[in-house]
């Protein structure tokens, strides 16, 4: 089969495992059954929580009706993601990175070994987009996305995925005062955090927090206190590694909730060179795993035989040959979208230090 097929470059794209990143894959992931599409507009369903008991009833009546829970369903187009590389003769006939100074690699081979190279790449760019997306997901309780657009009046098109109705974010906590050093008014501002998610049935398992937050909780005098008691169990703190760029720092009681304390302080590099974290200093988040999902649109493009095909897949690759500029052109293009499962299933508070 040739190499540079669709069909092809779509099982080699499946075999590559996607790069760890931590918002996206515990937070929003994805069930490959459910959330992969094979068209351009995805559904995204998602319920409010609820608390309600079940009644008591005499034996004869046999049972009381109740409800079924009620569902909003969003029609939306996912945001289009694509990334292409140019492979010329010139870049055939050098020796390639890592390659040994008296190698007998061929051109032919070369052009396999970038195939896999430039797949590989682009899938891990569109990865951390993935990753931004899903931050802002959370931050925003919803995603504004700039496309770049071909018109010369207009740089960008913004579309966005709002999760909310009205102008007031529901899943936004604003603290009484900002945290001190002298106070434990944090502690309670978390605990309500937390408290707001379980007054509506759902979960609430991990507080992640930017670095300068997490220096703050490890070096709050209230918590060191609390936790070299040796008659009161408020937690722990053990601190571990869990992917690159974010630390579980341990676990620790507020007000009966006991919660992950994740430090997240990954970076990406922006379109003018500068270092900026994913989550902005001085944020807060109370959320639980699997809170949300990664849905995935289809992508449709051009063949070969000039007619139209969409594919449905996380990744979807194309090859394009310019015979008279002797270039191969490869293209990934993806087509996610960050969604809760539930209404509001976190509670962001930014710019606890303000």
């Amino acid at each position: 089969m040739n190499m540079y097929d669709t069909y092809f470059m779509l099982a080699a794209v499946k075999e590559i495992p996607l790069t760890r990143v931590y918002f996206r894959d515990r937070y929003f992931p994805t069930n490959t059954t459910l959330d992969i599409f094979g068209t351009a507009k995805v559904f995204v369903d998602y319920a409010e929580g609820n608390k309600k008991l079940a009644p008591f009833v005499v034996p004869r009546i046999g049972g009381v009706s109740i409800l079924r829970k009620g569902f909003e369903t969003f029609d939306l187009e996912p945001p289009n993601i694509s990334l292409k590389r140019t492979l010329t003769v010139d870049h055939l006939k050098k020796r390639g990175f890592g390659e040994a100074i008296s190698s007998d690699r061929t051109p032919a081979d070369r052009e396999k070994i970038f195939l896999m190279d430039d797949l590989n790449e682009l899938s891990d760019r569109i990865t951390r987009r993935e990753e931004w997306m899903a931050v802002e997901t959370i931050l925003g309780n919803g995603c504004k996305m700039k496309h770049i657009t071909d018109r010369e009046d207009v740089e960008f098109e913004e579309i966005e995925a709002r999760y909310y109705k009205g102008t007031d974010n529901p899943a936004e906590y604003t603290p009484a005062t900002p945290w001190t050093s002298d106070n434990d008014s944090w502690r309670k501002d978390v605990r309500a955090m937390a408290k707001s998610l379980s007054a509506r049935g759902l979960a609430a398992e991990d507080l992640v927090v930017a670095p300068d937050v997490g220096d703050f909780i490890e070096e709050s005098e209230w918590f060191q206190k609390r936790l070299d008691n040796r008659r009161m169990e408020y937690g722990h703190l053990a601190p571990a590694e869990l992917t690159d760029g974010t630390t579980f720092l341990g676990r620790l009681n507020f007000g009966g909730k006991m919660l992950n304390i994740i430090v997240h302080e990954e970076t990406y590099e922006d379109e003018a060179g500068n270092d900026v974290p994913y989550l902005p200093a001085g944020s807060v988040i109370v959320t639980a795993p699997g809170c949300g999902h990664t849905v995935y649109g289809g992508g449709t493009q051009m063949e070969k035989d000039e007619q139209f095909y969409t594919h449905a897949g996380t990744r979807v690759p194309k090859y394009d040959a310019d015979t008279k500029h002797d270039t191969k052109e490869v293209r990934v293009t993806s087509k996610p979208l960050m969604a809760p499962k539930t209404k509001s299933p976190w509670v962001v508070a930014k710019k606890v230090f303000d």
